[in-house]
């Protein structure tokens, strides 16, 4: 299908070729947060992609990945030299492709005023574009730092930062699991019992791998090796209330940021091919360490 644009209507046209899709919870619009499984085994490794607006790119991404498994797994082949039915024998992989369904909406859409939170929002941007800049969910809280991970270190730093409320990026929002899409990662997480978890964003080709002194640096560096992304640890703003820091806080997992591609957010849909060898190679490498 066509991958480019891809809002919440494409995903659930999309998710029409898999056979178990389920929903994990509603998005502040009433959106479905779908997920769904591919692989068979006893491990469970969770993907998740989207939580930012602009970054919506990592949607088609983990669909087309789920794509390329199956078809992998169906021909009896390899993907990128792994052997895919080793792999399902081992992992299920849980994929939710598009945590922040509202926030893409409105960046691949635009907004109506028939949209409840169309005066906040235009009022947030200003005269900026909202698809340039609008990171967070519908209601201006940034879901990606919306996680009880160093929450409130977070949003004194944002503070600091001059972000004292809902807008584009960066507002963690009132409290940890305030928003609808936070809470359904957390459910899904707590009843699935996880034994690793990914989140995609972009840009960077990095690999964000620590957080609070807690990581797996031997998996970290294997990811980097298939990869060819770099290391990195967040620093600022960033090093706060993310998924993947609430993850390794909670559980002492293993958990990883991966920025895809390069640019500036949203990163072009020309990159879309170059980003499978890497990403693709990424995740199913995990599934060998773990």
């Amino acid at each position: 299908m066509d991958y480019n644009n891809f809002d919440y209507r494409k995903l659930e046209q999309a998710l029409v070729s898999f056979p178990n899709v389920r929903s994990a919870g509603t998005s502040t619009l009433d959106r479905e947060l779908y997920y769904f499984t591919v692989g068979r085994g006893d491990k469970k490794v969770f993907l998740n992609g989207a939580h930012h607006a602009l970054e919506w790119i990592t949607a088609p991404l983990l669909v087309e990945f789920a794509n390329a498994f199956n078809s992998a797994l169906s021909g009896g082949g390899d993907l990128y030299g792994y052997d895919v039915g080793e792999i399902a024998r081992k992992v299920t992989y849980y994929i939710m492709p598009m945590v922040n369904p509202d926030g893409v909406d409105i960046v691949l859409n635009g907004i109506t005023p028939e949209n409840p939170y169309y005066t906040d929002i235009t009022e947030q941007v200003g005269d900026q574009e909202i698809s340039a800049v609008w990171q967070a969910n519908i209601r201006g809280v940034d879901l990606n730092h919306n996680y009880d991970a160093l929450f409130e270190a977070g949003k004194r730093a944002a503070e600091n930062a001059g972000i004292v409320g809902p807008g584009p990026t960066r507002w963690p929002g009132e409290e940890p699991f305030s928003e609808f899409e936070t809470r359904a990662v957390r459910s899904l997480v707590l009843d699935e019992e996880f034994d690793a978890a990914v989140a995609f964003h972009s840009q960077g080709e990095v690999i964000y791998w620590e957080f609070n002194g807690k990581g797996f640096p031997e998996i970290a560096r294997s990811l980097a090796r298939v990869s060819g992304y770099a290391l990195d640890t967040a620093a600022g703003i960033s090093s706060y209330s993310g998924f993947k820091d609430w993850y390794l806080e909670k559980f002492d997992l293993p958990a990883f940021t991966v920025e895809v591609g390069r640019g500036t957010n949203p990163i072009p849909f020309e990159q879309f091919e170059s980003l499978k060898e890497p990403n693709f190679k990424l995740i199913l490498e995990l599934a060998e360490q773990i």
